[in-house]
């Protein structure tokens, strides 16, 4: 049995380990949360990028098209 301090109720070590792995799982997801903000507008920006690339690329003549295609294989 554990010992209980005055104004803390007793908890078995077993509820004390669920606490204390939630508390950790809650600070990990705040954590992975403060990093997506900041990702999120690099990620809209590249989405955008390609956008208009794309939007590009449905303009180009078959040449174009295989000049597109050599220069992304490196030749």
């Amino acid at each position: 049995m554990t010992r209980c301090e005055p104004r803390k109720p007793c908890r078995s070590k077993k509820v004390q380990q669920i606490l204390h792995l939630e508390g950790s799982a809650a600070r990990c997801r705040a954590q992975y949360e403060r990093g997506l903000v900041k990702v999120s507008p690099s990620r809209h920006r590249a989405e955008q990028l390609l956008q208009e690339a794309l939007a590009i690329k449905v303009t180009l003549t078959p040449r174009e098209l295989s000049e597109l295609r050599s220069a992304r294989s490196g030749v």
